[in-house]
């Protein structure tokens, strides 16, 4: 089985920005970008073993400018895709009270074992 949390955070360290794990604990140091696993799964298997799984990661991106958000969207989208992910949405968030702006994407990637 692969974690496919250390895989997502393997591409999002080459976007050069300040990464954490779920969701930041302060937004002292924007734009911040958080991820986790959605989901993980058998995609194929053979003599009664997994041969290839499959990945779904989130990755959320805070930031005070929705341009910066979406400029750090597509380091994100070029940093996934040189990782072979695939992205499968993205959108923004609508702006709450805390005067952020706020940019989710999500990615799916298969893996063979």
């Amino acid at each position: 089985m692969i974690d496919v949390n250390n895989e997502a955070k393997k591409a999002l360290l080459n976007t050069g920005y300040n990464i954490v794990y779920q969701y930041p604990e302060h937004f002292n140091h924007l734009p911040v970008i958080s991820y986790y696993n959605l989901a993980e799964k058998g995609a194929f298997y053979a003599d009664n073993s997994e041969c290839i799984q499959t990945g779904y990661i989130q990755v959320d991106i805070w930031s005070r400018s929705p341009k910066e958000c979406y400029d750090i969207s597509i380091k994100v989208n070029d940093a996934f895709a040189a990782e072979g992910w695939t992205r499968q949405m993205s959108m923004d968030v609508p702006k709450g009270n805390d005067k952020l702006y706020h940019r989710t994407m999500r990615f799916q990637k298969y893996f063979i074992l």
